[in-house]
């Protein structure tokens, strides 16, 4: 790629909204996909790295990346509130992670930070199947240490994402 894509942009609607705001710009490469948990909730991703074509846009700041993007299979965004010092911890994890070669399933990852708010993190992963993704989940001891996913006041929220099959 030729210029340093330092975002990932998204949105959400229903699926014909997003579906006429991507046949509205061919020449960007946006990803339409469907809520695994959600049937009728759709998000549209751009990966381009360039200003935004939607009305309510979500920022991604890119703090790191590995792998080679696949797009079009199945992602998984987990977000995490973490405070410095949990931060620290997780970047760690995030590089050995990186350092040691992907799991198995796993196209890329991306470390995001929601835009402007460095304690809201999130991990973008590009997988074969939802299945590499739980086989990998329940055999890793994942990013974030027990005892902080135990503290009440910890904030973690998963989401699942499968491309949105066109409609003829």
């Amino acid at each position: 790629m030729g210029q340093l894509n330092n975002q990932i942009v998204i949105t959400f609607g229903n699926e014909e909204i997003l579906s006429e705001l991507k046949n509205k710009h061919p020449n960007r490469d946006l990803v339409m996909y469907q809520a695994l948990s959600q049937p009728g909730e759709y998000m549209l991703l751009d990966h381009s790295g360039k200003d935004p074509v939607f009305k309510a846009p979500v920022y991604y700041d890119i703090l790191s990346h590995s792998g080679e993007d696949d797009w079009n299979g199945f992602i998984s965004f987990s977000t995490l509130d973490l405070n410095f010092d949990q931060q620290k911890v997780f970047d760690a994890r995030i590089n050995k992670l990186r350092s040691d070669g992907l799991p198995d399933g796993m196209h890329s990852i991306y470390s995001l930070n929601y835009h402007k708010d460095i304690s809201q993190r999130i991990i973008l992963g590009s997988w074969d199947s939802y299945s590499d993704f739980e086989l990998w989940k329940n055999s890793s001891d994942e990013f974030i240490p027990k005892e902080y996913r135990d503290s009440p006041s910890f904030y973690s929220h998963e989401a699942y994402y499968t491309p949105a099959k066109p409609k003829n």
